[in-house]
């Protein structure tokens, strides 16, 4: 579906990822409902997008928010076209010492914020109005320290799969976008003690391209997207060979404990 004139939500969009989208979306001439928690953050944003885009303030962990978010968008546009559903947050543990308050956190954010956008969002979207969900690598392929984090995207790759083909034949599409490393401050906020680290650091991709990979998504429909082909042979290779992967994995990242006092 192309963008321009669509009436286009993308949640989580304040920084990184949702704001780069944002502006790609926004240059594309579609008409945007931006969400994100931080109104400051948000209102700065929208100073800065041409097309008045509609900000809604809102944390998609509250049952009431979708809801919310899709009367309003109805009311200002008449409809909802595309929904982006790009709001996450990282969670960095052993699996030996997760905390399952933080494990509940994730899930509230990565799995059940695009969910119930989602449920309540459908019976607003016209034929060939996609949902698109970002996704990571580690939904197919858990990383170390990452197990957490992996489980809460996992559980989205598989409500997507199921949804994909529920949605067969009503002219909806779904599709998942799967960035791999990308150059934002994602890390930095994550739940959980957060003392991974890798002996070798990829280095990211600017968000910018990954928003061009969604803009493109939302334009061609596929099923699945990688922002990089690197991106695609690595999932391929964890994928074929999970035991050298694991070898691999094990001698990259190192969890630091903190210094004895």
């Amino acid at each position: 579906m192309n963008p321009a004139g669509k009436t286009v939500i993308i949640t989580g969009a304040s920084a990184g990822i949702g704001a780069a989208t944002a502006h790609a979306f926004a240059a594309a001439g579609a008409r945007l409902v931006l969400v994100a928690r931080d109104p400051h953050r948000l209102q700065q944003l929208v100073d800065h997008i041409p097309g008045m885009p509609l900000p809604i303030a809102a944390d998609l962990a509250d049952p009431a928010a979708p809801l919310l978010i899709a009367e309003r968008s109805v009311a200002s546009f008449g409809r909802i076209d595309i929904v982006i559903h790009n709001a996450g947050v990282g969670l960095a543990a052993p699996i030996a010492t997760l905390n399952p308050s933080d494990l509940t956190a994730a899930l509230a954010v990565n799995l059940f914020a695009p969910l119930t956008p989602t449920q309540a969002g459908l019976p607003q979207m016209p034929p060939r109005g996609p949902p698109i969900f970002i996704s990571s690598g580690v939904g197919l392929r858990a990383l170390p320290f990452a197990g957490g984090y992996a489980a809460s995207k996992a559980a989205l790759d598989r409500i997507v799969e199921a949804l994909r083909v529920e949605l067969l034949g009503s002219g909806v599409a779904v599709t998942l976008v799967r960035p791999g490393t990308t150059s934002t401050g994602f890390n930095m906020r994550r739940l959980g003690a957060n003392r991974d680290r890798r002996r070798i650091t990829p280095r990211g991709v600017p968000p910018e391209r990954v928003a061009q990979a969604i803009l493109r998504a939302a334009n061609r429909e596929p099923r699945e997207v990688y922002v990089t082909l690197g991106d695609r042979l690595i999932t391929m290779a964890a994928l074929l060979a999970p035991g050298l992967i694991d070898q691999v994995l094990r001698r990259i990242f190192v969890w630091e404990d903190p210094p004895v006092l």
